[in-house]
């Protein structure tokens, strides 16, 4: 598969999450995928299965009430691996998000079998999940 091709996945993933089509979303993912979510907060762990990751992304979007949003960057890719460049927002409680992460995917066979969150400012982002 070419880069463009692993760019296109990520894309569609992207794309699939912002108009909350989970069941579509849930055909990129391989059966064993899993997310790396990083931080303290009760969102942050290891996301093993499709479900499971699936859970945490409507987490992101309820516990937001509606307002976490995702926009791209940037999209680096090559031989199974993306990364994408991303500013994430969400207002919640009276506070802000408002945090530039980069998340690395792999990809096997048009699938996201694995996927790591880097957060810019980890601290940022847990505390504005502290009590989600």
């Amino acid at each position: 598969m070419q880069s463009s091709m692993y760019e296109a996945v990520v894309r569609k993933t992207y794309r699939e999450f912002e108009v909350g089509d989970l069941d579509l979303l849930r055909v990129v993912m391989a059966d064993d995928v899993v997310w790396h979510e990083p931080g303290r907060s009760r969102l942050a762990g290891d996301y093993k299965g499709p479900e499971a990751v699936l859970g945490l992304l409507g987490a992101l979007k309820d516990r937001s009430g509606g307002t976490f949003e995702i926009e791209v960057l940037d999209v680096l890719a090559k031989d199974e691996r993306a990364v994408v460049l991303q500013r994430e927002t969400a207002t919640r409680n009276g506070r802000s998000l408002d945090v530039i992460a980069a998340v690395e995917f792999e990809i096997h066979h048009e699938k996201v079998t694995e996927a790591t969150v880097y957060h810019c400012d980890s601290y940022q982002f847990d505390e504005f999940w502290a009590d989600a």
